[in-house]
């Protein structure tokens, strides 16, 4: 083989090294749905399967119970959003006066790279008693 073909091809495998480092720079889209029809069926096994830089997909349905409520977010830098919107995709909390639940709970130094898209993406609802915490509630 040529000098000329060798670099023409040391040149194309650098070329594909390079878009491969782009394309997966992005981080991943994860689904999530309550049915049991995505790769997960709780919100935060989900965020725990995440790396900063991924987005985790909630499908439409009322998500409830351990791994739907209290959610943390590890201190990832992910965005995590519903699927069509907050009439659509609701995290009930089941919390009483006596067993405070909440949405989310941000206590491992997240920050604005920690998204959750809330006023047009999730509904969120019965968190008595819990205290309001959120690095990042945009709409989307």
């Amino acid at each position: 083989m040529s000098v000329r073909a060798n670099l023409k091809s040391c040149l194309v495998m650098a070329m594909f090294l390079i878009a491969m480092g782009c394309a997966t720079a992005e981080g991943r889209v994860i689904y999530v749905d309550d049915d049991g029809t995505a790769e997960f069926d709780n919100i935060q096994a989900a965020i725990n399967d995440a790396n900063d830089g991924d987005t985790v997909i909630i499908a439409d349905g009322t998500y409830t119970g351990d791994g739907n409520r209290d959610i943390d977010f590890l201190g990832k830098a992910i965005t995590l959003r519903s699927e069509n919107g907050p009439e659509n995709c609701i995290i009930d909390c089941n919390g009483s006066e006596t067993g405070y639940h909440r949405g989310f709970y941000f206590h491992n130094g997240e920050d604005s790279n920690s998204a959750w898209m809330v006023s047009q993406s999730l509904t969120v609802m019965l968190c008595p008693g819990a205290e309001s915490t959120a690095p990042v509630a945009a709409q989307c």
